[in-house]
């Protein structure tokens, strides 16, 4: 999970950045259109943390199985589950058989694309899901992170932007510098605990089943 930290705090660094930045400008007392096309810039940040995070979080579960040869046979059920309707909504059964050498040990790698993880809407509810399917805890402070109900409005806001829906000056006028920084602070406290639960996650091998550990 080094690998996946070294990203999630180099993109922190950068959201800081940018928003220390973002501060500096309005507080010349600017209010113009660069000024909220600027904001709405953090917010499209603050979603590339997100689905970069949480995507290379879940690209780690798979190869940490699969490097440690553990079997389908001996996950958890939830987990099985979905790796059984990836198969079945994804791969090419040509592809899937040139990819593999044993179907037990190989489908854990195989029944994994991150490019197609997300698709643009990921919020703190798919990381509940996910939750549910890997087994790792979705357990945060609350104090510290709302739960990640910020999360929610980070991918609507993305999804206007890049679909076009709204225009960078009319996302940005809804939000002041307070508002951004509540949500970068809740944002990124979200994901350090997540991320931190998933390698707890994987510490321990809890993607095994109890009946397979007995």
């Amino acid at each position: 999970m080094q690998g996946v930290k070294l990203i999630l705090q180099e993109r922190t660094d950068e959201v800081e950045a940018y928003f220390s930045f973002i501060q500096t400008y309005t507080s010349t007392g600017t209010n113009d259109d660069l000024n909220k096309i600027l904001k709405s810039n953090l917010i499209l940040m603050l979603y590339n943390l997100i689905e970069s995070s949480m995507s290379n979080a879940v690209e780690e579960i798979h190869n940490e199985i699969h490097l440690r040869s553990v079997s389908f046979n001996t996950l958890k059920i939830e987990l099985r589950k979905r790796l059984i309707k990836y198969l079945k909504n994804n791969l090419n059964p040509d592809q899937f058989v040139t990819g593999i050498n044993d179907i037990a040990l190989d489908i854990v790698k195989q029944c994994f694309d991150k490019q197609k993880l997300f698709n643009g809407n990921i919020d703190s509810k798919k990381i509940r899901e996910l939750s549910d399917n890997y087994g790792f805890s979705s357990n945060t402070d609350y104090n510290q992170t709302k739960h990640g109900s910020c999360l929610v409005t980070i991918k609507g806001r993305r999804n206007d932007l890049a679909h076009g829906t709204f225009s960078f000056t009319e996302v940005g006028k809804d939000y002041s510098i307070g508002d951004l920084e509540k949500m970068k602070t809740e944002t990124i406290n979200y994901l350090t605990e997540i991320i931190g639960n998933i390698e707890l996650y994987l510490t321990n091998q809890e993607y095994i089943s109890v009946a397979a550990t007995a």
